[in-house]
């Protein structure tokens, strides 16, 4: 059993004693593990994501990836021994659960299971609704290729390219990529195809050559180092992409001898570096492209174990003060490998960096490139994609499409040009507007942890929180329309399509209030709001109009006629009127 995973474990166990009170099993606990290291959950929104016990039909915990937009289902055997029978037996049980929920088949499943499941289904969006993974995470040792060969050569339900098998070392780096502090390799040789055959270049500043690497240093490099400073320099590390991974794969098994042609290598910068015949010993270095390629050809388990050679470029710095600036300029220039989500497609456009400087003048970091950090303190920090998505929702009135359909939003160029190709700064108005909206943003998220952790909330309000931040903004945007006119109450109860069709009008709002109550009013605001709409969706349930908070919550169309037009309906209510009681904090 690894010992690290197991100290991991017990920390968990030990942390929900003592905070929680709730005594946890290895097995739970490692599902918790998991989420945490591998998926990166923050702590408190774990729970909602695990579903190990009784009746959980093979899944222990559910885990949607936005990017993707992929439901994935996964079991966490925390063993020493699993059989290739059992990895069989696992994985169509999983199978067998999608089948049911897909049937409306799900009475027999227990209640963690069917919120959890449902609402990440409910998730997907309607075009490509069957992209589900199944993982199957383990600390039993066998060899993943040969069970995924069996798997092939066996009869069974599932989709075997929708399967992916995790073993002790794959969790073990995953842990260790957190907990490790950023670190080079101090010191390892390479082997080059051919004695001193290499190509150099020479700045006042800088050195560096390019040669051919053998495979078999590469795979040294990552067994020796990966979880020890090998990427710690990549500013991406290795993001999973199937169809990147499966043509590094496919070229592993078949075509070795062209790989040299068939991919872009690797890039490492060192503090020195020094070529001696067929070998070049390295200092103080890391892979800062590449980490990809690396992982795969490290991984490879498989049938052809051919020796072939690597594309490598090796640059140093000549300048004897730190070399740190040096080796983030190289990873930043480097990472040009072909981009994995639609975001980081329009990462290096005018427009996105022209944003990107005038918020920092701001103060205001705005993330266009993932895995980039903020160079200082900032006053705000935000991605480029949640702007999108709340203003989207406040301002366009499109939460489904905000929230279910992230990747569309840089991939759609009339979606896109009309929340980014905007001159915000060449506008008062616009410019006040965007400040305060990411001013909103930064406030919600405050409240938004506390009402998470404080108990306030009942299940029905806590769960419009957590799948409803776009609706909610949505809807904080009917309230600005509301406080300055833009909208009557008429509108909203008699769905005059005016939200759909109005012309927004950009301006300040939250930095014009002087008032020393911002934070209370804004604190009621959204709660009154997730009351509301935590009744409709009560109320929609009950009446078998939707399957889960999620799906409540997925489309445009399902706002304006499941949430709009009750909402309208429920400002004459009490909960309603102590809503525009707090709606001068929008005025412009």
């Amino acid at each position: 059993m690894s010992e690290l995973i197991s100290a991991e474990i017990q920390k968990k166990i030990a942390d929900f004693k003592s905070i929680k009170n709730v005594t946890l099993s290895k097995e739970k606990a490692f599902s918790y593990i998991l989420l945490e290291y591998v998926f990166g959950v923050e702590l408190i929104d774990q729970n909602d994501l695990v579903t190990d016990g009784p009746n959980d039909g093979g899944i222990d915990f559910v885990y949607y990836e936005e990017e993707e937009a992929k439901v994935i289902i996964c079991q966490a055997k925390y063993t020493n021994q699993l059989s290739f029978n059992e990895i069989i037996a696992e994985l169509d049980k999983m199978y067998s659960t999608l089948q049911n929920f897909k049937n409306g088949n799900t009475g027999m499943y227990n209640d963690r299971l069917k919120k959890a499941f449902q609402n990440a289904l409910d998730r997907l969006p309607e075009e490509g609704g069957d992209n589900v993974e199944f993982n199957l995470f383990t600390v039993a040792p066998f060899d993943v290729n040969d069970a995924i060969r069996k798997i092939n050569n066996t009869q069974h339900g599932f989709p075997v390219d929708a399967v992916k098998i995790f073993i002790k070392d794959d969790i073990e780096k995953e842990i260790k990529n957190v907990l490790e502090a950023l670190d080079f390799v101090e010191e390892e040789k390479i082997k080059l195809d051919k004695p001193k055959n290499f190509l150099a270049y020479e700045s006042e500043k800088n050195t560096g050559i390019m040669c051919n690497v053998l495979s078999t240093s590469i795979v040294k490099l990552y067994n020796k180092y990966a979880g020890k400073g090998l990427f710690d320099l990549n500013i991406r590390k290795y993001i999973r992409n199937k169809l990147v991974d499966d043509g590094i794969k496919a070229t592993l098994e078949k075509d070795r001898e062209n790989f040299w042609f068939l991919n872009n290598g690797i890039i490492i910068a060192c503090k020195e570096f020094e070529v001696d015949g067929d070998t070049v010993k390295l200092w103080d270095f890391s892979i800062v492209n590449g980490g990809q390629t690396t992982t795969l050809i490290s991984t490879y388990r498989a049938n052809d174990t051919k020796e072939f050679y690597v594309p490598c470029k090796i640059v140093s710095t000549k300048d004897t003060s730190p070399v740190m600036s040096f080796f983030t300029k190289i990873a930043e220039a480097t990472n040009s490998q072909k981009p994995i989500y639609a975001r980081d497609l329009k990462s290096n456009t005018p427009e996105m960096v022209r944003l990107a400087r005038s918020l920092r003048n701001e103060k205001i970091y705005l993330e266009i490139k993932r895995g980039v950090k903020p160079d200082r303190k900032y006053k705000y920090s935000i991605k480029n994609d949640e702007l999108a998505q709340i203003i989207l929702s406040f301002a366009f009135q499109r939460p489904g499409t905000s929230r279910s359909g992230k990747k569309g939003i840089f991939e759609s160029s009339d979606l896109y040009a009309s929340l980014f190709k905007v001159n915000y700064f060449d506008e008062a108005g616009k410019k006040g507007f965007l400040l305060d909206i990411i001013d909103l943003y930064d406030r919600f998220k405050v409240v938004e942890k506390a009402f998470k952790s404080n108990g306030e909330l009942s299940e029905v309000e806590l769960d419009v929180l957590k799948n409803g931040r776009q609706v909610i903004f949505a809807v904080m945007g009917i309230l600005y329309r509301l406080e300055n006119g833009d909208v009557t109450e008429n509108d909203l109860k008699n769905y005059s399509k005016t939200l759909k069709s109005d012309s927004f009008t950009y301006a300040k709002f939250i930095s014009n209030y002087e008032k020393d109550d911002l934070e209370t009013k804004l604190k009621r605001m959204i709660k009154d709001i997730i009351t509301i709409v935590g009744e409709t969706y009560q109320i929609a349930y009950d009446n078998k109009k939707t399957t889960s908070m999620s799906n409540y919550m997925k489309t445009d169309s399902k706002y304006y006629e499941d949430i709009v037009v009750p909402f309208g309906k429920n400002l004459q209510y009490a909960v309603g009127r102590d809503l525009k009681e707090t709606m001068g904090i929008f005025k412009r």
